[in-house]
Formats: C-alpha cells, structure tokens, sequence
C-alpha cells in the first residue's frame, strides 16, 4: 500500500493592487502518486473574463496522465491540458475551479483553485483590509462543542483606519455574519472573529453562530464591505 501525506501550502498573492490570503492542498506520495497541478492566469478580473489554465505541470510518475477534467465551477467544462474558459456574471462571484487528473493505473488526483469575477460596473476598491493567518477553521475536538476555538483574523493593511461597521463575512453557503456598526479597524490593527458566544471588544468578535461556520474540508470566506461590494476572500481545500 502507498502511504501519502497531506500538506497545506498558504501563500499571499497580489492581483491588481488587491493581496489574497490563498490556501491549497496537495498530496504527497511515496513514492509516486499522481498530482494534479494546474496555473491560472489571471485569478481575478472583470466580466467577461477569459482565464487561461495550465495542467502541464500535472504529473504521474510510472504512468502515462490519459484524461484532464475541467469543471469551471459555473456549469462549464474542458478536457485539454490547457484551456482557456470566459467567466461571465453581473454580480461578484467567487468561481471554484476544479482539475481531476486519470492515468493509466486508474488512479487519480485533484486540485482546486478560485477565480473572482467583477461585473463590468463594479466599483473601485481603496481600503485595504485582508484575511491573515491563521484562520481556524477547525477547532479543537468536536467543533460544535468548541466553537469558539473556530475564527478567522482580518487585518487593515493600509495607513488609515477603517470602519467596518456593517461589512459582511459569509461562508460558501451564504451564512453570513454582520459586523457591529461603529467597530473601526486601526491602521496596522487586527481583529479576531470567533463563531461562538462572547462580548466583543476592539480586538476579538464573535459571530454567536448557533453551529460550526466553516466546512474543515473546503470553503470559502468572503469579506463584502457595507455596500456589499467583495472586499478580499479566503479560500481552502481539503487535502
């Protein structure tokens, strides 16, 4: 039997002036499963974006890869190693693009990444607040019983304070929690946002969610500022 080990790589990534906290999963295996790796370019943009996807780097050692499977996360799919897909949308979405890799031992592997698409007539974004690790997504023993072992950090990033009253963070599924009005963010500042129960202050917050809030597998966290334009987002997939 093969044994593997999960790893989780988390990099800060700057696209157009914005920096995404990503996160991404990978197998390693002893001696050689395969590995679906894929690049895009680029990972954020305005509609109709065309977003090129390169697989080449996808190997399976002792095997020949026979299928590359595409799934665009908007109902599209391909099957090149390379490919080229145009997002379309009139509101902000966040697409999860997912690459499934067969070789010829009937083995497979997956990889996963996240495209934002803007609509044309998006307005521009000045501020600067950003998901920084850690962002905790699994808590500690049994995660209801522990929820506020379960947070996620933001930081302000830029030279002026920002009020986040009424900004929004939600899951995938559209869970969202709502920022107290007045909570100003100092420049250079961090706040934690627990999903559980407590009293907040300037630098811890809590959700008062009546259950977990984050998938351990995947999901992904979205930062929307009071007009519910998207800020920044976090997203992690499961090893």
């Amino acid at each position: 039997m093969t044994a593997k080990r999960a790893l989780r790589a988390v990099a800060w990534i700057v696209i157009a002036g914005a920096t995404l906290l990503l996160s991404a999963c990978f197998t390693v295996a002893v001696p050689d499963d395969p590995a679906a790796v894929f690049s895009v370019e680029p990972q954020q943009g305005t509609a109709p974006l065309e977003v090129e996807f390169d697989a080449s780097a996808s190997v399976a050692s002792g095997a020949s890869i026979l299928a590359y499977s595409w799934d665009f996360g908007d109902g599209a799919n391909g099957t090149s190693v390379t490919t080229t897909h145009t997002f379309h949308t009139d509101v902000e979405r966040v697409f999860t693009v997912t690459l499934t890799i067969h070789d010829s031992q009937g083995r497979q592997a997956t990889a996963s990444a996240t495209v934002l698409v803007r609509p044309a007539d998006a307005p521009s974004i000045d501020v600067q607040v950003e998901f920084i690790w850690p962002f905790h997504y699994d808590a500690e023993g049994e995660d209801a019983a522990n929820l506020n072992d379960e947070y996620f950090v933001l930081q302000n990033t830029g030279a002026d304070p920002v009020d986040l009253g009424g900004w929004t963070v939600e899951n995938e599924r559209g869970f969202r929690y709502r920022i107290p009005n007045g909570f100003t963010l100092a420049a250079g500042a961090v706040v934690y946002i627990h999903s559980g129960a407590g009293i907040d202050t300037a630098q811890i917050l809590y959700w008062n969610a009546p259950a977990p809030v984050w998938n351990n597998n995947s999901d992904i966290a979205v930062l929307r500022d009071a007009t519910g334009t998207i800020i920044t987002y976090y997203a992690y997939f499961s090893c």
